[in-house]
């Protein structure tokens, strides 16, 4: 019997609200309408369709005898069209190749016969080595040893389960003159990540008060309602740290170009104009990195890639995580911006300060008239 509804997802529960439904062997569809980042974004999150699709690239190589799946080695995938939330994602798998050790799907995301994403998820039997090369002279971010308890931190909670953490430095570019001798494909940013999911049982959000300086340096006080990780569920299904990977890889990648380009807040600022407060992206800043983007260029992911470095399903090799529980390190750096293109690539690490995944997107960065003008353009 199908359990799918074109309803209410019921956001506060990440397995829940991403499961899908076996209908054959090569088809899947959500048990769920996939939801918006907000309320006025054009379509769905995309880290939902990363993650999602994901997921039946997982599912399809459940093996009925004994119920394992392979876990994921890498996830290729192509934005095509903004989703909408009015209706479950249908997934067409193909099987491409299998084998003992190694799975191969290719998987066409379409909503009413329109394709939304493609992508390609290669898969390895759990206990086996990665097929992809782990770049190992990537150190882990100073911010692991800097904030050791990143609750402390400045955070966000937004696109139904992703939560980030991030210091002054992020905030104030100033900061940082160090900066100002590398170009800007140099240059660092580092942030914490994880996904709330369902409280534990009794745990409540916690009411924090926050500050955070505007475009012209006056603070702004503001209370904001956290779950704390310590308070939050481990998903039921280990499978679901993966596919936890897949939903926060997105949650702040190319959205925060400007940061990278030492670009104002508030950019008016800079070309002589008045300040207006609801122009000042520091406000964004308080709900959501991933639309911290919109005063400035218009940011759209058109491809996305994760290569896992987990050994095993539950590994005990200490790249073990817990992504509803665990801040995960992300690092990454904008490593070309051309004729309105650009490409990040980052690297995720547990609390052992082991990397867990890399990840890489492009996407377009339409910059808005007279923004350029305001860029720190010395190591351009």
């Amino acid at each position: 019997m199908l359990t799918v509804s074109a309803g209410e997802n019921p956001r506060p529960d990440f397995e829940e609200s991403l499961r899908v439904v076996k209908i054959d062997d090569t088809h899947y569809v959500g048990a769920h309408c996939l939801r918006k980042p907000v309320k006025m974004a054009r379509g769905i999150y995309g880290g939902h369709m990363i993650a999602q699709s994901l997921l039946v690239g997982i599912e399809s190589t459940r093996l009925e005898t004994t119920n394992e799946v392979m876990i994921p080695d890498s996830y290729h995938s192509f934005f095509i069209n903004a989703g909408n939330n009015k209706t479950p994602m249908e997934y067409e798998v193909t099987k491409l190749y299998d084998d003992e050790l190694i799975s191969k799907r290719s998987i066409v995301v379409s909503q009413g016969g329109k394709n939304r994403l493609t992508c390609v998820v290669i898969l390895r039997k759990q206990g086996t080595k990665p097929l992809h090369k782990i770049d190992e002279n990537i150190p882990p971010p100073l911010i692991q040893t800097r904030y050791p308890d990143p609750d402390k931190l400045h955070q966000v909670q937004h696109t139904d389960f992703c939560r980030n953490a991030f210091d002054d430095d992020f905030v104030d570019h100033r900061r940082t003159p160090e900066e100002r001798k590398l170009h800007f494909a140099e240059r660092w940013i580092s942030i914490f990540t994880g996904l709330k999911n369902i409280p534990e049982p009794g745990a409540k959000y916690d009411k924090v008060k926050d500050a955070l300086p505007d475009a012209v340096g006056n603070m702004q006080s503001y209370e904001l309602d956290i779950l704390r990780p310590k308070n939050s569920q481990s998903v039921k299904d280990p499978i679901y740290n993966y596919v936890g990977l897949g939903e926060i890889s997105d949650s702040t990648f190319i959205t925060t170009l400007a940061r990278v380009l030492h670009i104002p807040w508030a950019p008016s600022l800079e070309r002589g104009e008045e300040y207006v407060p609801e122009l000042d992206a520091t406000y964004l800043m308080r709900s959501s990195l991933n639309a911290l983007h919109v005063l400035h260029y218009n940011a759209m992911s058109l491809d996305h890639h994760i290569y896992f470095h987990n050994d095993e399903y539950e590994p005990t090799d200490g790249s073990a995580f817990d992504i509803s529980k665990d801040w995960l390190a992300f690092t990454y750096q904008m490593k070309r911006l051309s004729n309105g293109r650009v490409l990040a690539r980052g690297y995720m690490f547990n609390e052992n300060r082991k990397c867990v995944a890399t990840v890489l997107q492009e996407g377009l960065a339409l910059l808005s008239e007279g923004v350029a003008t305001t860029a720190d353009k010395s190591r351009l």
